[in-house]
């Protein structure tokens, strides 16, 4: 997410989970963040964090009293109260939180690590939204956090660091057939990913069928999905509106405008698996509803409200789930029950399968030497499994 823009994570520091952002810490962060992030990929954070020059301190090796829990815990409780995206529930939701440091279950809880367990166990069901977690970060980088959003320099160096790493686009390769294979590993509104996905697209146009791999990806932002399916599209197509819980004024619907190159007419299908999270289920959702596309895998992770991180007290922050997003299609979304594939095969089998379902579409309508040439890929895979 650009600065002072509300679509996706909201405010979020680069020492958290949602994906790569600039900073020393990136790349260490993003080799054992990356697959726990379920939040919309959003920039923003504060320069301090950026500056932070190693990963987290380990929870288990920070000490904790009991007046420190209780403080943690009442904060959070304020948190959801005021930003929780389902204002219907917040005030229920912060009271029972509160109702359960009285009883003294968090009282006990002599480190980092065994308060974040207890967050989960305990509140994590009452918050019952797939993209709230609490998380340890220490008291200088919540120090750092600013709502203000990145400075233009830091905004730069993100935009840089995307470049060199290929736009999340990091693969795209002919299959036998001449079926095009596209894997994204973020949605990201940048202008270095939507330049490499069009180079990446460009390399594919004369393919007759698009697989494009979502398998793993933690998600994006409604804008960087809404750029990406501009290439299957022939028309301007409103995809999501999200809005910050029941205030109005904040409604936005994003758009889907035609790209190129353009893949419209092309079939198209897409790897789900349950580590496909966010917005690139959004981006699965979306095309399906759409009846643009076939989904081929395992049902996704189930995680559709976008939020931002929130500090805490004592080092402790929390991702709150600050918007109601919805299809514009259907009007609803996938929180709790994940994207369900048209195609169910296990995550291992489902580029085969993808592959074999492609070169069938090609050989309904292809003649010459298209059919020769998606013959000779079908003839290529092993034969299909008996039904």
């Amino acid at each position: 997410m650009h600065p002072r823009r509300e679509n996706a994570c909201d405010t979020i520091t680069a020492a958290g989970d949602c994906g790569s952002r600039p900073g020393r810490a990136t790349a260490a962060l993003r080799r054992s963040t990356t697959r726990l992030c379920a939040a919309f990929f959003a920039l923003a954070a504060m320069s301090t964090a950026w500056a932070q020059p190693g990963p987290p301190p380990d929870p288990a090796a920070v000490t904790l009293g009991a007046d420190e829990n209780r403080e943690v815990i009442l904060a959070l409780a304020t948190v959801m109260r005021e930003r929780f995206a389902f204002r219907e529930r917040s005030d229920a939701v912060a009271r029972e939180i509160e109702a359960l440091e009285a009883a003294g279950t968090f009282r006990d809880a002599r480190t980092a690590a065994d308060l974040l367990a207890l967050i989960e166990a305990r509140i994590a069901p009452l918050v019952d939204d797939r993209h709230f977690r609490a998380r340890y970060m220490g008291p200088e980088v919540v120090a750092g956090f600013n709502e203000a959003g990145p400075s233009t320099d830091e905004i730069a160096a993100f935009h840089h660091e995307v470049r060199l790493r290929g736009g999340e686009i990091p693969e795209a390769r002919w299959l036998p057939g001449n079926v095009g294979y596209l894997r994204i590993g973020m949605f990201m509104d940048v202008p270095a990913s939507a330049e490499k996905l069009a180079a990446a697209l460009t390399m594919l146009v004369d393919t007759r069928a698009l697989i494009v791999d979502v398998r793993g990806s933690p998600g994006g932002e409604p804008a960087g999905v809404a750029n990406v399916i501009g290439h299957f599209v022939s028309a301007r197509t409103p995809t999501v509106r999200t809005q910050v819980g029941s205030d109005a004024s904040t409604a936005r619907t994003f758009h889907a405008e035609p790209r190129t190159p353009q893949f419209a007419d092309t079939p198209l299908y897409v790897l789900v698996d349950g580590d496909t999270g966010s917005g690139a289920e959004e981006f699965a959702y979306d095309l399906q509803a759409m009846d643009r596309a076939t989904l081929v895998g395992e049902t996704t992770s189930g995680a559709a409200t976008p939020g931002g991180y929130r500090p805490l007290a004592h080092g402790f922050v929390a991702f709150i789930p600050m918007q109601i997003v919805a299809s514009t299609i259907t009007g609803t979304n996938w929180e709790g029950v994940g994207v369900v594939p048209d195609v169910k095969v296990p995550a291992a089998d489902a580029l085969t399968r993808a592959h074999r379902l492609a070169l069938e579409a090609i050989l309904e309508n292809a003649q010459g030497v298209d059919r020769a040439i998606a013959e000779e890929g079908l003839a290529s895979l092993e034969p299909a499994p008996a039904p």
